[in-house]
């Protein structure tokens, strides 16, 4: 009698233990599945990462050209530097350089806020003022025949003058998925797309490289582009060189929630799977 009670208790046992496993699997199971399918759709390919993929190893392309030769704009910032062998005459184009002649250059234009103090906007009709020269119009023209341009007047009233012109309000916003978005400089003569990313340390990784948006300021409005850094084209475009006030907007991919929220997902999994067995447990 004792011997059959033991058994009964025993096979209740193995079974309520059997079905405890099953249950424990099924649930197990099921959230694996969920799970794959959500990595599943936040997983990207190589070749979603990759910029111009379509370019082949040694690939000779006629793009892009050279850079447009960019013209003076009213607004624009402009470093002007007339040097003549009078140190007194020089203090008056370059207050911060001594009569000795040293110059603090590096201090006076070594910040965004230095350059828009010192130099030389340009105003609404397209001209600015130097001292002794007077009105000088250099809205439409480059920065090399601005440079001309004043060196021709300076010659007018200066002795062995020297003009150095540059553009100083080259800057180019970008924003979106980078790594480094904000306001970035640019002191050469051209910028590119490429360049400016670069600047920012490049795209994110759910950043989507075929839609990045260019906003340009012209003088009838603003004028957008979209451009695709996933393919050689890009370097074709009009707006693979940048002009100053740009902005460029890098899109984010459609499944970047998706890839935020994975991490609540698995723990919210786990805690389902978590209350299932016990609920399984305390069932039988």
């Amino acid at each position: 009698m004792l011997q059959n009670c033991i058994n009964r208790k025993f096979t209740a046992f193995k079974n309520t233990l059997f079905s405890l496993m099953i249950n424990m699997l099924y649930t197990f199971r099921i959230s694996i599945l969920l799970l794959s399918i959500t990595l599943c759709f936040s997983c990207k390919t190589r070749k979603d990462l990759l910029y111009m993929n379509d370019i082949n190893d040694q690939e000779i392309m006629n793009f892009p050209g050279p850079s447009p030769e960019y013209r003076i704009k009213p607004d624009d910032n402009l470093y002007v530097n007339i040097q003549t062998l009078n140190p007194v005459i020089n203090q008056l184009f370059n207050p911060n350089q001594s009569s000795s002649g040293g110059s603090s250059s590096s201090q006076t234009f070594g910040s965004p806020a230095g350059q828009f103090l010192n130099g030389y906007t340009v105003d609404p009709a397209g001209a600015i003022t130097l001292p002794v020269i007077g009105v000088v119009t250099v809205s439409g023209k480059t920065a090399i025949q601005t440079q001309a341009f004043i060196q021709e007047k300076a010659s007018t009233y200066l002795k062995d003058a020297s003009v150095q012109v540059k553009v100083l309000s080259f800057k180019v916003t970008v924003l979106g998925e980078l790594r480094s978005p904000g306001v970035y400089y640019n002191y050469s003569s051209s910028m590119t797309v490429l360049e400016a990313i670069g600047m920012a340390g490049g795209v994110t990784d759910n950043a989507q490289l075929s839609q990045l948006i260019l906003v340009r300021r012209t003088p009838t409005g603003s004028k957008s582009f979209r451009l695709d850094l996933s393919e050689k084209k890009l370097l074709a475009s009009e707006a693979y060189y940048l002009q100053p006030n740009d902005v460029i907007y890098v899109n984010a991919d459609k499944l970047k929630n998706i890839r935020l929220t994975t991490p609540t997902y698995s723990f919210v999994l786990s805690a389902i799977t978590t209350i299932m067995v016990l609920l399984q447990y305390f069932r039988y």
